[in-house]
């Protein structure tokens, strides 16, 4: 009788997925102060380091912050540089010595969100970009996010939104089910703002709130003319400055930041 094949294991593979972007990572945050506008990838983080960026502001000098999934460790860097005690960590081998090379003598460790190894109440300050959506259990990670805070700390993370206008939350029912080339195969977690409120509120935080990025299905011309992309973000990027954080459009937008009190 044959035995019927193991299931991959879903965190594994996320983790395997992450590992073969570690180069490109490393070169996109490079063009996120050379060329911001030469990718979605690094627009939208330019646009969403404004918000991440007040938030820290709040978090006393010399807090202590995790940096969770700190990939090759540009926010550790930023983080550092700030003058904050950064702990980073990192499941994936490859992007974890990135993360070291770019920091030398920081602490970057081995870990995910779902499990953090660190005991309760001990960090003023957690930071998670783009980690959520990739968890198999974006409530139990958040919830691991609070447990490690102290009582009015920050949480700070991004999210997918559910109703994008790039449309990938749909797309992303059929590429995690069915190679289709060009797109990574794996299954993603997409939230509307309410069901953003309700996750962090049921995890504990006192106070929740959020901003919405970038407005547009960009990443469609992205694939089809990355230079019609550039000259296109930078003549929609005054619309976008004013609409994309309307209360009524955040839910449309290609990403959440989430900036939650403990």
């Amino acid at each position: 009788m044959n035995e019927s094949p193991t299931a991959p294991d879903p965190k594994a593979h996320v983790i395997g997925v992450q590992e073969t972007f570690a180069g490109r990572f490393d070169a996109w945050y490079k063009d996120l102060d050379a060329d911001p506008y030469r990718s979605t990838f690094t627009y939208g983080r330019m646009k969403g380091e404004r918000f991440i960026e007040a938030a820290l502001d709040r978090l006393p000098a010399g807090a202590r912050v995790l940096d969770v999934g700190c990939g090759t460790g540009f926010h550790v860097a930023r983080l550092r540089e700030r003058g904050f005690d950064v702990v980073g960590v990192e499941p994936g081998q490859e992007l974890r010595r990135r993360a070291r090379a770019n920091n030398p003598g920081a602490e970057i460790v081995d870990g995910d969100m779902e499990d953090l190894a660190f005991e309760d109440a001990s960090f003023d300050g957690v930071l998670a970009v783009e980690v959520i959506r990739h968890v198999p259990r974006p409530d139990v990670a958040v919830a691991e996010a609070a447990r490690v805070l102290r009582p009015g700390g920050l949480a700070i993370i991004t999210a997918a939104p559910k109703w994008s206008l790039n449309g990938y939350a749909l797309i992303n029912q059929v590429t995690s089910r069915v190679q289709v080339p060009t797109f990574t195969k794996q299954k993603q977690h997409f939230l509307t703002p309410a069901e953003a409120r309700r996750l962090f509120r049921s995890a504990g935080f006192s106070s929740v709130e959020m901003h919405g990025v970038l407005l547009g299905p960009w990443q469609v011309v992205g694939r089809i003319s990355p230079r019609l992309l550039g000259a296109s973000l930078r003549a929609f990027e005054p619309v976008d400055e004013r609409l994309s954080d309307l209360g009524p459009v955040r839910g449309l937008t290609n990403q959440l930041v989430i900036v939650a009190q403990r």
